[in-house]
C-alpha cells in the first residue's frame, strides 16, 4: 500500500514537472532580474543598462534569452542571446557551443530561436534542456 502511494505520488509529481509550460518571468520579478543581470556583466555601466526583451522563456531551471541592450532609451550594442541554467539557486550562462559541430550554420550560431537545427543540437548536448524554451 505504501509502495503504491509513493509510486503514484512520484508519477504525479513527475508529470507536473514535465508538463509545466515555458513562461516569461514577469517584469520586476527576481527571476527576470537575475537573468538580465547576467547580460549586464558585459557592460561597465551596469546600472544604466536596460534591455528590450526579444525572447525570454524559462522552464525547469533552463532559460533562453535574446535581449537588445539599451542606454538612455537608445540601442547600445548588438543583441545578445544566452542559454542559461539555474543550479543551486543561481542562474549562469552556459557556453553551449563547445563540442557542438555547427558546420554550415555558423552564421546562425546566435539565433537558435530561429534555427531549430541549432536548438536540437543544444538539446542533444543537454538532454534535460526543454526544447520549448527556444520557441520553435
Amino acid at each position: 500500500m505504501i509502495k503504491t502511494f509513493v509510486f503514484l505520488t512520484f508519477l504525479l509529481l513527475n508529470q507536473f514537472v514535465f508538463s509545466q509550460k515555458a513562461y516569461t518571468p514577469e517584469k520586476g520579478s527576481n527571476e527576470r532580474t537575475e537573468i538580465l543581470n547576467i547580460f549586464r556583466e558585459d557592460f561597465e555601466e551596469k546600472s544604466s543598462i536596460l534591455f528590450r526583451i526579444e525572447h525570454l522563456l524559462v522552464k525547469n531551471n533552463w532559460a533562453c534569452a535574446l535581449v537588445l541592450p539599451l542606454k538612455d532609451g537608445q540601442e547600445y550594442g548588438e543583441p545578445r542571446w544566452g542559454l542559461l541554467k539555474k543550479s543551486n539557486g543561481k542562474w549562469s550562462q552556459l557556453n553551449w557551443s563547445d563540442g557542438i559541430e555547427i558546420n554550415d550554420d555558423f552564421e546562425l550560431i546566435d539565433l537558435p530561436i530561429q534555427n531549430s537545427r541549432i536548438a536540437r543540437l543544444i538539446v542533444e548536448k543537454y538532454p534535460s534542456c526543454p526544447m520549448d524554451i527556444f520557441g520553435n
